[in-house]
């Protein structure tokens, strides 16, 4: 199993993290695109580039809506011009990116015509590019005198929870990351619609990368869920699952019956909030994935942890992962805290990874 982590999109942290995680055993490094809430996807990536030498280096993920497709390919086709070979091209529709400024996911059509160019582009260096009511024919121009690189391949890994986007990711993609995959069940889904996708296409999909994006901490000898360590550790993911519920880019049926109380007192919380109703994603997203908001840190419980975290005892962590492993996922994608970064890290390279 590979393991990749999440680099909060920080010039600075850019430069030092993503050696860090390297010099780690982590295999790959995901920088997000969330123009509202952090830096530049590709300013970083490019800082992490220069200063890295194996880690692979991919967009988690390119939002189809903050640039046209050619410029999306053209900017991850620049990174791997400084790391060839190892970049990787993760596209989704939004979640975040478009819900912190109150916006749905690209729709469906929109999001299929940017990924059928972008494929286009990065296989085969042109595309028919749609746009303005116009039908046209594009190419990668100057391609010898190397301003971006799409002779070492880059892979095209599609974002996807639902059906229809993972079978999206079958027809088109050379990967799919999905979110929170903590059963081999919900692995065995993944994979049916992806196969059925690729299979409309002709193409096999049997063994192509499954990432999931989630979280691990590893429980020290004697210690409890509501440690403030464990809590430190986890916090932030918790509430990025509620946040997520919250703002409509995720069921609440997504919760377990033991979490469902806690969310109710979120809910009224956030009914609660200072910002009118049809400006609440402005407030909803503070902190995502990075830190808890003070007044939050009452929704990080014991069992808001177990439910959304891969947590416990080492052994039992990494008989859990191989399990996973087994049932056919690629890599795990970890989401550290911003504050807790370089110990979450070192954690897990050396509770998990080293005895995988």
């Amino acid at each position: 199993m590979d393991f990749g982590t999440l680099i909060f999109t920080k010039p600075e942290r850019a430069i030092t993290e993503v050696k860090f995680a390297e010099e780690r055993g982590f295999t790959h490094a995901w920088i997000p695109d969330s123009h509202m809430i952090w830096g530049d996807t590709y300013a970083c990536m490019a800082l992490a580039a220069v200063n890295t030498k194996s880690i692979k280096l991919g967009t988690g993920v390119a939002i189809a809506s903050n640039r046209i497709a050619p410029v999306t390919a053209h900017s991850i086709a620049t990174i791997n011009q400084l790391a060839p070979g190892r970049t990787i091209l993760g596209f989704g529709t939004g979640h975040t990116g478009r819900r912190v400024m109150g916006l749905p996911p690209v729709k469906q059509s929109d999001f299929r015509e940017q990924v059928r160019v972008i494929h286009d582009l990065l296989h085969e260096g042109e595309a028919t590019y749609n746009t303005e009511g116009l039908s046209r024919k594009i190419r990668f121009l100057n391609r010898d005198r190397r301003f971006i690189n799409i002779d070492d391949r880059i892979p095209f890994y599609i974002a996807a929870n639902g059906p229809k986007t993972l079978a999206l990711a079958g027809e088109f993609g050379d990967g799919v990351i999905t979110t929170g995959i903590t059963d081999t069940q919900r692995i065995a889904n993944v994979r049916r619609h992806v196969e059925a996708g690729a299979s409309k296409v002709g193409r096999k999909a049997d063994k192509m990368p499954i990432v999931s994006l989630t979280h691990v901490c590893v429980l020290r000898p004697g210690e409890k869920l509501d440690s403030p360590r464990v809590k430190a550790m986890t916090g932030h993911w918790v509430m990025a699952s509620f946040h997520a519920i919250a703002a409509g880019y995720a069921g609440r049926d997504y919760l377990p019956a033991t979490v469902k109380a806690v969310y109710d007192e979120y809910e009224k919380y956030v009914a609660n909030m200072k910002t009118p109703a049809s400006e609440r994603y402005l407030e909803l997203h503070v902190g995502h994935c990075a830190f808890v908001a003070p007044e939050e840190m009452r929704f990080v419980t014991p069992e808001t942890i177990a439910a959304s975290t891969i947590i416990g005892p080492r052994e039992e962590v990494v008989e859990r992962l191989r399990e996973l492993e087994r049932a056919g996922l690629t890599q795990v994608f970890v989401n550290p805290p911003m504050d807790g970064f370089n110990d979450s890290i070192d954690e897990i390279s050396r509770d998990v990874i080293a005895r995988m």
